[in-house]
């Protein structure tokens, strides 16, 4: 019954906006008695809002290039080869990432896809936001407008912040300097403004502490577990209640405690690992009004029940679901992994098709883990064989059974906040300690670090472990302006190697 609810009540949240936004936004969207009708009552700011969401999941953007793809190609995670004449133009484009080719013609339509799919979800943001004062009074509930308006400025927080960790400058000691675009427009006919670093992430602090301040005290995410706004109206959560019911299932949409793991991350980007460590903390150690966690560390129950895939309470799930803050939700994840990731055990590896990794390279990933405990390492690869050639992993993060088919893509997660507060702890003592905790709920044995460097070394490690197909350890790698990447350390990584080009589109209107 648990899965079931969930699922309704995501589904209602996408019709909203396979109905009321995108069509409006594609046809018509610079109308501004449109912009009236569409904001005219609550199921207007709904479908708008979802829309975003739903655009979110586009291939260009989380739901394959900038999390199992293209992305972890750029970091050089897929061993590729643009020789190979069976790849079809998706796995060729990725292989001409891994070469960091950004003048092909496959990455230029890739990297022209990626900058206009996170703008135009800006643009679809901001007319919600834009909205808000003009239209606001329609929706009857005061929590309600603030969670809407809140969710809109993250959304836009979120995207700018990944065209900064893409097309921005290094973070620290850039000598290639870049200026970007931070869209506050409504239109693709306004012109964009440009701001240097410094600028750029100043109103991208802005927006964030916009969204925060809206959300708090107003997102039942601030009363209630991620957990328990999942299953409103289900066995055993009779206690829970949400006032509006398009606020249920917060773990799929921006929620406050999202909002801080995302400032977070952007803290440590940028360099300022104390502000990011103390963000991490405050998500780490939220509860809700009952005390309960916000969120909890995956561990083996997360995998739910290995030996019995038909139990639909506690399905198969890889993606670590207890512990995601936001997470997009697949209706299709099956097909999707199947295609891209071999999804299956029982069928053949196919090198030329699917994103794999030799043997080899999987047993050096996974090395220094506690192989019989460690859940990453006993549950989220498999190896494969093709048949001809040898053995292969693949994994497993987003395999699902046929019969249920859909799952969730984690964007911002527990883990990663714990690996930014064990980086930003102020003493050894402090990031052994939630190291351990980290590890526990893995499977695996604590790891004393003597030294700060041998903390880093195996931040880099970590990160390449928990977040592979997640489409962070290119942005690790960046902040960190690593020269020598984990599977290629024969190539020197150069500073315009990380700083993919902006391109010619509509939303670059000064043609830089």
């Amino acid at each position: 019954m648990k899965k079931k609810y969930i699922l309704m009540t995501i589904a209602a949240l996408l019709t909203f906006a396979f109905v009321s936004c995108n069509d409006w936004l594609d046809i018509e969207q610079n109308t501004e008695k449109k912009a009236d009708a569409m904001f005219d009552n609550y199921d207007g700011f709904k479908g708008a809002l979802a829309g975003c969401y739903s655009d979110l999941l586009k291939t260009d953007l989380y739901g394959t290039r900038l999390t199992m793809t293209d992305i972890e190609a750029l970091a050089d995670l897929w061993i590729l080869d643009v020789s190979n004449s069976n790849y079809d133009d998706q796995m060729l484009t990725s292989a001409y990432f891994r070469e960091h080719n950004y003048t092909h013609d496959l990455t230029e339509t890739a990297i022209r896809s990626i900058y206009s799919a996170f703008y135009n979800t800006i643009l679809e943001a901001n007319m919600v936001i834009k909205a808000c004062p003009e239209h606001g009074d329609n929706i009857s509930d005061a929590k309600s407008r603030a969670v809407v308006e809140g969710e809109a400025y993250a959304i836009r927080a979120l995207c700018h912040f990944e065209i900064l960790r893409l097309f921005g400058q290094l973070p620290m000691n850039a000598t290639i300097q870049v200026q970007l675009p931070y869209s506050e427009v409504t239109s693709i006919e306004d012109h964009l403004t440009y701001y240097s670093f410094e600028d750029y992430v100043n109103k991208l602090k802005s927006d964030l502490e916009k969204a925060e301040s809206l959300l708090k005290d107003n997102d039942p995410a601030c009363e209630y577990s991620l957990d328990q706004l999942n299953n409103i109206g289900a066995e055993g959560y009779e206690d829970v209640s949400v006032y509006d019911d398009f606020l249920y299932s917060r773990q799929y949409r921006m929620n406050y405690w999202a909002v801080k793991a995302l400032q977070a991350r952007m803290y440590m980007y940028i360099g300022e690992k104390q502000m990011a460590h103390d963000l991490a903390l405050e998500v780490i150690n939220a509860t809700t009004t009952n005390g309960e966690k916000v969120a909890e560390l995956s561990s083996l129950a997360d995998y739910g029940f290995p030996d019995n895939e038909e139990n639909e309470d506690h399905p198969r799930q890889f993606a670590s679901p207890s512990e995601c803050l936001f997470a997009l939700y697949v209706p299709d994840l099956y097909s999707l992994s199947v295609n891209i990731l071999n999804g299956s055990a029982s069928s053949n590896a196919w090198p030329d098709q699917t994103y794999l990794m030799p043997r080899s390279m999987l047993n050096d990933l996974l090395l220094g883990l506690d192989a019989a405990t460690d859940i990453r390492s006993k549950y989220q690869w498999a190896v494969i064989d093709d048949r001809q050639q040898g053995y292969y992993g693949t994994i497993r993060k987003y395999w699902v059974n046929e019969d249920v088919a859909s799952g969730l893509i984690p964007i911002l997660r527990l883990s990663e906040m714990y690996l930014i507060a064990v980086e930003g702890a102020s003493t050894l003592a402090e990031s052994n300690q939630l190291y351990a905790t980290y590890l526990a709920s893995k499977g695996s044995q604590a790891k004393n670090f003597e030294t700060s460097e041998d903390m880093q070394a195996e931040m880099e490690k970590e990160y390449r472990r928990e977040f592979f197909a997640e489409g962070q350890m290119f942005y690790y790698y960046k902040r960190n302006n690593v020269k020598r990447l984990w599977s290629n350390e024969n190539v020197d990584m150069r500073e315009n190697d990380y700083i993919l080009p902006l391109p010619n589109t509509e939303y670059n209107t000064n043609n830089q």
